[in-house]
C-alpha cells in the first residue's frame, strides 16, 4: 500500500525535499501544494529529468483537495504567517507527523501557540535543523559528553547570518543539551535586504558568551567557504563544510580528514524513510527547537522589534 506524503511549498528547499522523496525505496503518492503556477511549471520540467519508480506526483495550486490522511506532511513554505497555515492544514487534513522548515515561526508567541496546537492534536513535529543528522556532528557529540566548555564559531562570506544562525544555535544545544543563559554579547551587525521578497537579513559579527560557553558568527570573511570551529573541554575541531574536510587539534598535533556533508535531498531521503518506518531521527522536535528559536528572537530583537512590542522577525 502506497504511503501518502503532503509537501506544502515547492520552491528551492521544497524541491530538495521532493528529490529526497523520489529517491526513497518506498512507494509514494506525493501531493504537492504550490500556489505559484510558474513554480509548478518549472518543477515539472525538473522532475522529467529525474529517474524514479513507484511514485505518483500530484500538483495543486490551492488547498481544495479532498480531505486525506497523510503519513507525513512537509511544510516548506517561508516563515511568514506559518502558524495560520498550520492551523489550516490541521483543520483540512488528517496527519500525525510533520516536518517544518526553519525559521519555524517569526516570533515566540506563534511558536508557543504551535506547540499547544500540536500537543492538542497529538501531532509529532520536527524542525528542519539538519546538522544534528550529519555524521560528523554526531561523532563530535559522542566524543564530548558532559562538556564543561563549548564554543562554536562560524565564519564565511555572506552566508545569510540572520536566517542561518538558527542552524548553529540548534547545533550548540545539540552538543550542550541544556539551556544556556548568555550574559555577555558583542556585536556589529547591520540590516541588509534579503534575496527573498519582503524579508530582511543581517550581516556583520555577532558574539555571545556565558563563562566557558560561547557562540560566534561572522559573515564578513574573504573566503566563501563555510567553516565551523568547535572547542570543547577535550578537543578542538575545524570543519570546512564547503570543502568537506575536518581538522582535529590535539596536544599540538593536527589531523586532517575528508568527511561527507549530505545535501538536503540526501538527508530528506534518509529522514523520510526513517519516519515512515517508525525509526528514530535526531532532527530537533518542536520542543527541542524552542530553545534555539528563543535565543534567536532575543539575540536579534533590537534589529526587528520596536519599543518592546512583539513584531514579526522578518527572516526566513
Amino acid at each position: 500500500m502506497k504511503k501518502k506524503i503532503l509537501l506544502v511549498g515547492c520552491g528551492n528547499i521544497g524541491f530538495r525535499h521532493l528529490e529526497g522523496l523520489l529517491k526513497t525505496n518506498i512507494a509514494l503518492d506525493i501531493i504537492i501544494i504550490e500556489q505559484s503556477i510558474k513554480k509548478i511549471i518549472d518543477q515539472k520540467k525538473k522532475i522529467k529529468k529525474i529517474k524514479y519508480i513507484n511514485k505518483k506526483i500530484y500538483f495543486y495550486n490551492n488547498y481544495s483537495i479532498k480531505k486525506l490522511k497523510f503519513d507525513l506532511v512537509i511544510c516548506a513554505t517561508n516563515s511568514y504567517k506559518r502558524y495560520d497555515l498550520l492551523k489550516k492544514l490541521v483543520s483540512k487534513y488528517n496527519f500525525s507527523k510533520i516536518i517544518i522548515e526553519k525559521l519555524a515561526f517569526q516570533n515566540i508567541r506563534m511558536f508557543e501557540k504551535a506547540i499547544q496546537l500540536f500537543k492538542k492534536k497529538k501531532i509529532k513535529c520536527w524542525i528542519n535543523c539538519p546538522r544534528r543528522e550529519q555524521k560528523i556532528y554526531k561523532l563530535i557529540k559522542k566524543e564530548n559528553k558532559n562538556n564543561k566548555k563549548l564554543s562554536i564559531e562560524v565564519v564565511g562570506k555572506r552566508w545569510n547570518l540572520a536566517s542561518n544562525s538558527i542552524h548553529f544555535f540548534d547545533l550548540f544545544y545539540f552538543l550542550n543539551e541544556k539551556e544556556t543563559h548568555f550574559n555577555e554579547n558583542e556585536e556589529k551587525l547591520r540590516i541588509i535586504k534579503s534575496k527573498h521578497q519582503n524579508f530582511l537579513e543581517l550581516t556583520g559579527k555577532f558574539n555571545i558568551r556565558y563563562g566557558n560557553f560561547a557562540i560566534s558568527l561572522n559573515d564578513q570573511k574573504k573566503s566563501s567557504d563555510i567553516i565551523v570551529k568547535i572547542k570543547t573541554s577535550k578537543m578542538k575541531y575545524s570543519i570546512n563544510e564547503t570543502k568537506q574536510v575536518i581538522k582535529f587539534y590535539s596536544k599540538n598535533k593536527v589531523f586532517e580528514k575528508k568527511i561527507k556533508i549530505l545535501k538536503q535531498s540526501q538527508l530528506s531521503k534518509i529522514l523520510i524513510e526513517k519516519i515512515i518506518n517508525e525509526e528514530k531521527i535526531i532532527l530537533p522536535t518542536i520542543y527541542e527547537a524552542y530553545l534555539s528559536h528563543k535565543l534567536l528572537y532575543s539575540s536579534f530583537k533590537k534589529y526587528f522589534y520596536n519599543k518592546g512590542k512583539v513584531f514579526n522577525c522578518p527572516i526566513t
